[in-house]
């Protein structure tokens, strides 16, 4: 009978230390992950541009001209790459010759030297390559990874409402969170005092000694 408590004691114990690194565990990946939306908040708004992270400048698909290798809502992770070492079927992105406002990611499917150094290039999705030759002047730099969806987050974190959302409501919420979890442990601890009790390292009561 005793061992059997012993081993109900011992589960439950397992249980509550591993709910405990489960809890740790997203507190971190969520704070990690307001502190990304934060650094590409601010530095987005500061240079009015993409954020650039250790070299790797990030942009939004916002179109469906690469599916189904990525589609819209995508974020794909550029290097800045020389044009160069830039290679037949390597994706890119550049800027729009036709248009400088407009930052495009299309596939290479040919390489010109004459009369300088430029690129075919056309999206997967698309039957035909594009009109224009992009110059090496315009290349910004090769895709690196992509990853699906996370551009919608991206793009509505850099409004005033994604702001709100995914930020500062987070932050308030782990930090009540923390708040209620100290206010328990400084009441358990006044009632054990109370009550004269310490609890050893192995959870076991013992009568407080003066």
């Amino acid at each position: 009978m005793k061992s059997r408590i012993e081993r109900r004691f011992k589960n439950s114990s397992l249980t509550k230390k591993i709910l405990k690194l489960a809890g740790n565990l997203i507190f971190s990946l969520v704070l990690v992950l307001m502190i990304v939306l934060l650094l590409f908040v601010v530095q987005s708004r500061l240079a009015d541009t993409m954020p650039i992270i250790a070299g790797h400048q990030i942009y939004v698909v916002l179109s469906g001209s690469m599916s189904p290798t990525f589609n819209t809502g995508s974020i794909v992770v550029v290097s800045m790459t020389e044009a160069s070492s830039i290679e037949k079927g390597d994706i890119i992105t550049y800027i729009d010759p036709e248009n400088p406002n407009v930052i495009v990611t299309h596939r290479v499917r040919g390489i010109n030297t004459e009369p300088s150094l430029s690129f075919t290039t056309r999206g997967d999705a698309n039957d035909a390559d594009d009109l224009y030759k992009v110059p090496a002047e315009n290349l910004i730099g090769r895709v690196r990874y992509f990853v699906p969806y996370v551009g919608y987050v991206v793009s509505f974190s850099q409004t005033r409402e994604g702001v709100l959302s995914l930020i500062l409501v987070p932050s308030l919420i782990i930090i009540i969170s923390e708040l209620r979890k100290l206010i328990a442990y400084a009441t358990e601890m006044d009632k054990k005092k109370k009550g004269g009790l310490i609890l050893n390292e192995n959870g076991e009561g013992g009568e407080s000694k003066a």
